[in-house]
């Protein structure tokens, strides 16, 4: 795999990068960030740049209010990584020798969201940790909520949670906080977009763990003149499947 993936992946893992801005961004960012640099360290923005291996354009072309100069550099949240930048990064990498040809290419898929998800069941608020940290839904909620809409939408944002409140409100996060409902029934409000289907309650939340598919990798080898083609997909492991909290008071 090409050292420019290495790096990248090694940046994104740096302690500077957060999968949420900290502090105020410019709302005409790219739309598909999924890492970001807080700036309130007084590091500058060549420094940045050069840390994360980002080109003057790339920068400018995620973070709109900062020109190829790195003016104005403000007090604010900057993307640093996008999901179509992790795409282009993950390319083909091919050998050749004289006799041989081996081609192998992986593919990494952002969305829609993994086809297996885990039900976590029915979590309560607490008052002091929110069970997840991000509400992607706007102010009122939303009127045409799933899960899987909100599944994607989290998984998209690069969280490994995604939760339902009240039939109409979609959550995500890092982390999964607040305890087990002893009464897994009281979620039991139905989804605004699909009434089939409960979305949490009054301070509960259905919460979904996403489980990583496997990427897909094609190796096609050329020898003598003769081609061979083989593909295979990776497995995904999972727990209890689920693409939704279906109603089911009878189990409990």
């Amino acid at each position: 795999m090409k050292s420019s993936l290495l790096f990248l992946l090694a940046a994104l893992q740096r302690a500077c990068g957060t999968p949420t801005p900290t502090l105020q961004w410019d709302p005409d960012t790219a739309k598909d960030c999924v890492d970001w640099y807080n700036n309130s360290e007084g590091e500058s923005c060549e420094d940045v740049r050069s840390l994360f291996g980002i080109t003057p354009a790339e920068f400018h072309e995620w973070n709109p209010s900062v020109g190829l100069d790195c003016q104005p550099w403000d007090y604010q949240s900057y993307c640093i990584v996008t999901l179509e930048k992790i795409n282009n990064t993950i390319t083909t990498t091919t050998s050749s020798s004289s006799t041989t040809t081996v081609s192998s290419t992986s593919v990494f898929t952002p969305g829609p969201s993994p086809t297996t998800w885990t039900d976590m069941g029915c979590y309560v608020e607490d008052s002091a940790l929110p069970i997840l940290e991000k509400n992607l839904s706007p102010e009122g909620g939303d009127s045409a909520l799933t899960v899987l809409k909100c599944e994607d939408a989290c998984y998209l944002k690069a969280y490994s949670f995604a939760g339902v409140q009240e039939g109409n409100q979609c959550w995500c996060g890092s982390y999964v906080g607040g305890e087990w409902a002893s009464n897994q029934t009281l979620c039991n409000t139905p989804c605004a977009g699909d009434s089939k289907v409960f979305c949490g309650g009054k301070g509960l939340v259905n919460v979904f763990k996403a489980e990583q598919n496997a990427a897909s990798t094609t190796a096609t080898t050329t020898s003598g003149g003769a081609s061979s083609t083989t593909s295979a997909t990776g497995s995904t492991i999972s727990e209890t499947q689920s693409s939704g909290a279906i109603k089911r008071l009878a189990m409990f």
